[in-house]
């Protein structure tokens, strides 16, 4: 009888082991914590953001300071549930000083673990949170200004491209953009 294949659940959580003891990249000296991501292993949406922050780095989960009390809250007044998203990040350890990942960082994550996650998880729609995911995770990325608000077609997914809920912080005039991206998001995947 051949061996049983590990189901998608065991396999993510044997990828998010690998991530928390990776040291392919300089990032892994300076972590506490590496953050693989959280969520449904079977999620319609897969929310990727920059990487993590402070708050993130401290417990290894994503999405927990400040950005992420403002994602929930958007999540809530949209109505979408964040036990029914996959939330994770380009880099999944936190860069020095919550600097902007390197190239060669976000590449290094991105394609030995973020498309993994990505094949694991098989989301209708990828939602990228800032113009570091919708670099890495589009090769035809322009701007994120001429990105948003528009679904792309690509290998079989849908992404969808917003800003970063951190950007808000910055820049108070990007809440209801914002808004209207996640309402978007629950448009299209009530669509599917």
């Amino acid at each position: 009888m051949p061996p049983r294949m590990p189901s998608r659940k065991e396999q993510l959580a044997a990828l998010h082991a690998q991530i928390r003891v990776c040291t392919l990249c300089p990032l892994c000296a300076s972590r506490t914590h590496a953050v693989p991501g959280d969520g449904r292993t079977n999620a319609k949406a897969l929310l990727v953001g920059e990487g993590p922050g402070e708050d993130e780095d401290a417990s290894g989960h994503p999405f927990v300071g400040s950005a992420g009390r403002y994602l929930d809250h958007v999540l809530d007044e949209v109505g979408l549930d964040r036990r029914d998203l996959f939330i994770t990040n380009v880099v999944k350890c936190r860069p020095p000083g919550n600097r902007t990942p390197k190239p060669l960082e976000a590449r290094t994550c991105t394609s030995t673990y973020l498309d993994a996650q990505i094949a694991l998880v098989q989301p209708k729609v990828v939602f990228l949170l800032g113009a570091t995911a919708a670099r890495y995770g589009l090769p035809d990325y322009t701007s994120l200004e001429a990105m948003r608000g528009k679904t792309i077609r690509r290998n079989g997914l849908r992404y969808l491209v917003t800003y970063h809920p951190a950007s808000r912080f910055y820049r108070e005039d990007l809440s209801d953009k914002i808004k209207e991206d996640f309402a978007k998001l629950k448009r299209v995947l009530a669509r599917l």
